[in-house]
């Protein structure tokens, strides 16, 4: 009997324990909740950003976590590579900031909600289970751009074509081209919209740019066969702009052996929605306004680089009048559909043209290869005949009984022979013709008066 008297005591005991320890718990849980929920500060237990702000106001928490937060906000490198490079950066640098207002309301507010069981075990428990409250950041927009704009200064590398450079003796030396590169600021910007400050390093959206020209572009080539140019300078800019467009669609023209080219094609419709502007022309030997003046001296000045380089020319056409950029019999004259340009490159290799136009000389440049062209080429016009203008006589009663008024003085018109000279160790070594040109004569206009005018008229006829 004694022995599970003893039994039974020993139990309740074991029993009686835990339900006092409970008990006690309960007891010291309730206190702890009477006292802390009357507390006008945040409760026990709870942080914001990893910082404890238990039994502090609002405001003595919002300055404790500002101060800790902007140590760790300049603190915080984050490391954009590229490559091996590596560029550094703090989330001050992008005016990174966080909404503390927000993060400690939220912390204040954590066992004070409509639910007094979700308060009660909020305030008990958060002791133990530490609550912390991450607040929101954002980055400045300003200072963002300013990180990208220091970014593309760093790593933005401009691609460079390779170019042809010429020596004293007329080779040539290939400079290389160079990659380039660009940082793409939109993928970027996604970067570090999504949740950026978590990451150490965060690999640049850089992208590679290719040259337009390469180095195996001038394959073949290694020699400059001539260089010519005409003076524009006095020319209005309308004009001006013309010799720009219709010269630049000639720079790296590259033509392989046999091909034949068209002036016209490579130019395209001179019109204004093409950028050409109104200029002066000639029309039927006649000076006159038109879109694309100055296009043909453009064509000129490539057709002598052409003859100098003694490609083969297939189309020619002279000016109907002298013009005064290059020698008579020396001039291309081109219309759209109608005159031409044409050549054919008759060498074994690439020929390459280059132009350039600077706003008062035009050039133009045509490099080969050596192998085909061991000798220059020299144009020399000859004047075959001048031909005098004829007389047109007009009428007119406006004009005193008699007088003779000289409306157009007129102009000599000229035929000319132009023959192509080859020269190899400063002697002629052949001379065949090239072509013909005629230039036209322009009439001589004189008008003779059949009537009276009063002498005040005549003084202002003369004025």
């Amino acid at each position: 009997m004694e022995s599970l008297k003893t039994k039974i005591e020993g139990t309740d005991r074991k029993i009686l324990i835990p339900v006092v320890a409970i008990i006690f718990l309960i007891l010291i849980s309730l206190i702890f909740y009477s006292v802390e929920k009357n507390s006008d500060n945040i409760h026990r237990g709870v942080k914001v950003e990893g910082i404890s702000v238990s039994n502090l106001n609002k405001d003595q928490a919002q300055d404790l976590v500002k101060t800790e937060t902007d140590k760790k906000i300049k603190e915080h490198i984050i490391s954009f590579v590229n490559d091996e490079t590596e560029y550094k950066y703090s989330l001050h640098d992008f005016g990174y900031t966080l909404d503390l207002n927000t993060a400690i309301d939220n912390a204040y507010a954590v066992g004070r909600s409509k639910s007094g069981v979700k308060n009660f075990f909020q305030i008990i428990l958060s002791p133990i289970f530490t609550k912390n409250i991450e607040a929101s950041g954002d980055i400045n927009r300003d200072s963002l751009n300013k990180v990208l704009f220091d970014l593309n200064e760093k790593t933005y590398i401009k691609p460079v074509d390779a170019k042809l450079e010429v020596n004293p003796d007329g080779t040539v030396t290939i400079a290389k081209e160079r990659i380039g590169q660009y940082l793409d600021n939109e993928e970027f910007t996604k970067l570090i919209e999504e949740d950026f400050i978590n990451k150490e390093k965060i690999a640049l959206p850089i992208y590679k740019t290719e040259p337009n020209i390469k180095s195996d572009f001038y394959a073949g080539i290694d020699k400059l066969y001539t260089e010519f140019e005409t003076n524009y300078s006095s020319s209005p800019k309308g004009r001006k702009e013309n010799i720009r467009i219709a010269s630049s669609k000639f720079n790296n023209l590259k033509i392989k052996p046999g091909e034949e080219i068209s002036f016209n094609n490579v130019v395209g419709d001179i019109t204004s929605d093409n950028g050409f502007k109104t200029a002066t022309v000639i029309v039927g030997g006649k000076s006159d306004t038109g879109i694309g003046g100055g296009v043909c001296q453009v064509s000129t000045t490539l057709y002598n680089s052409l003859v100098m380089s003694d490609l083969e020319i297939t189309e020619r056409h002279n000016h109907s009048r002298p013009i005064g950029y290059v020698d008579l019999g020396t001039d291309a004259a081109v219309v759209s559909d109608y005159k031409d340009l044409k050549f054919k490159n008759n060498t074994n290799n690439p020929i390459l043209i280059k132009s350039e136009a600077n706003g008062d000389t035009l050039s133009f440049s045509v490099f080969g290869n050596s192998k085909d062209r061991d000798y220059t080429v020299k144009m020399v016009p000859q004047l075959v005949d001048v031909v005098s203008p004829e007389t047109i006589t007009r009428y007119s009663d406006n004009i005193a009984d008699g007088e003779e008024v000289v409306k157009e003085s007129g102009a000599k018109g000229y035929s000319y022979i132009t023959y192509k000279e080859k020269i190899k160790d400063g002697k002629v070594i052949s001379k065949e013709k090239l072509s013909n040109s005629y230039y036209i004569p322009k009439d001589r206009v004189v008008v003779i008066g059949t009537g009276q005018i009063s002498d005040e008229d005549s003084n202002e006829e003369t004025n």
